[in-house]
């Protein structure tokens, strides 16, 4: 019986900390290793058949994976960071790249419902109108806000952020790699072919 309480508290702290966990470091290395191989496969079938596609297929860096898959698992632990908190953090639409906002600050956004996003801009909007009365409309005034606090449009924010599920964070975390490497073989079949 101890054995097995001390087994539990031991995967309990191996999954609270999967950076420090060798266990799950190794099966984070062997999946990137997979996803690896036949993402270099890819490129090597390239190299061989003298094509030139015009994408980012070499990807991150296999210990940079191994890294994102222990975030995921880290997303899923009490105290750790959101699911899509990791996500905007380690894989971030093109269109939030570039902004100076903090993946925890979007991340209080993220998924709302439309009520609760309606709301949400009244909210910013009659704050701006205590300020400076009535000058715009609620939509201009969030957009006025969202800009200055985040560096993004209020549609880019609506699009990147607000509607984003934990579930398509999660599928870009796990499946992206494999959707890359999908869009490769595609695109080196379509470079063939032509």
């Amino acid at each position: 019986m101890m054995d097995k309480l001390q087994r539990m508290r031991q995967i309990r702290e191996e999954i609270n900390n999967p950076h420090d966990s060798e266990r799950i470091r190794n099966l984070a290395e062997i999946l990137a290793e997979i996803e690896g191989g036949i993402r270099d496969a890819v490129i090597d079938q390239r190299d061989e058949l003298e094509i030139d596609v015009d994408d980012d297929l070499a990807g991150q860096s296999r210990e940079d994976r191994v890294a994102m898959l222990c975030d995921v698992i880290e997303a899923y632990t009490p105290g750790g960071p959101s699911v899509v908190e990791t996500w905007l953090e380690t894989c971030p639409p093109e269109a939030l790249q570039d902004s100076d906002a903090d993946p925890a600050d979007l991340t209080a956004y993220a998924g709302l419902s439309s009520e609760e996003w309606q709301q949400q801009i009244q909210n910013w909007a009659d704050a701006y109108r205590r300020q400076a009365g009535d000058v715009a409309d609620d939509w201009t005034l969030a957009d006025h806000h969202v800009r200055s606090q985040f560096g993004l449009s209020l549609d880019v924010f609506e699009e990147c952020v607000v509607d984003v599920s934990k579930e398509r964070a999660l599928e870009d975390l796990l499946a992206g790699p494999s959707k890359d490497v999908k869009a490769g073989i595609e695109a080196n079949t379509s470079e063939v072919e032509a």
